[in-house]
């Protein structure tokens, strides 16, 4: 059963670029209420701008996932503007290529600290919320890495394996409470990642091919839904230096 997504409240992180850009224009386009956050102001701005464009309801909050504080503070602030969240899009990360040895303290902390620590801070800053409400959907955006790590991606794909551990655990805790938790894990997708620059590989899937998948999943319901969803270009193998 799909339960359209108009005029429902999303929250999406990372919204300033590829995925996450390319699903606030998909989320707009469907209907969809918007709390759009990002660290870049400017380009935050942009988009939202786009947003509207489209018809949309939108507000823009910028900040960095690694200042907990500021997370809180969003999420008061989106449930002062819109009165409630049906849907959080954990999409935003950071990630880094390099061998073992060549990843530094400061790597591996930048990793953890806005792809685990930061993605837990903003969840439990909007669950509350839903859980008062009895229903909501946290749609964490992972990686095909976070299935099965390539040579140089230690730091990065140990952070996705973190979130798909987490991911587990929590739809198991939320779903009694009528919470959906969900994981999306895709493979190449043409966006300049931080720290992949310039990342296009044939075959590669677009930034809107991805958002399309976590519209499906975002509208997905009933006493069944897609709990977790691998997203592959057509004709590849998983698991050969995928982000």
């Amino acid at each position: 059963m799909q339960v359209p997504i108009r005029n429902q409240v999303v929250v999406i992180t990372g919204a300033t670029r590829g995925i996450g850009r390319a699903t606030a224009i998909e989320l707009a386009r469907a209907g969809a209420r918007l709390a759009l956050l990002g660290r870049d102001e400017a380009a935050l701005a942009e988009v939202g701008r786009e947003v509207r464009e489209l018809g949309a309801d939108v507000a823009c909050y910028a900040g960095d996932l690694r200042d907990h504080g500021r997370s809180a503070e969003i999420a008061s602030e989106t449930l002062e503007r819109f009165h409630e969240v049906d849907a959080l899009v954990n999409n935003a990360a950071v990630g880094k290529y390099g061998t073992f040895l060549e990843l530094g303290d400061e790597d591996w902390h930048e990793m953890f600290d806005v792809n685990v620590l930061g993605l837990v801070a903003v969840t439990q800053a909007f669950l509350p919320g839903m859980l008062a409400r009895g229903k909501g959907h946290v749609l964490n955006v992972s990686s095909v890495q976070g299935m099965e790590a390539t040579s140089t991606s230690s730091a990065y794909s140990a952070t996705k394996f973190a979130l798909m551990g987490l991911s587990q655990s929590l739809a198991r805790e939320m779903g009694p409470q009528g919470i959906r938790v969900s994981v999306l894990c895709p493979g190449s997708v043409e966006t300049d990642f931080d720290g992949f620059p310039g990342y296009l590989k044939p075959q590669a899937m677009l930034p809107e091919e991805v958002a399309e998948a976590i519209l499906d999943m975002l509208e997905s319901a009933g006493r069944a839904h897609m709990a977790q969803v691998t997203l592959m270009p057509f004709g590849r193998r998983r698991g050969v230096g995928d982000p």
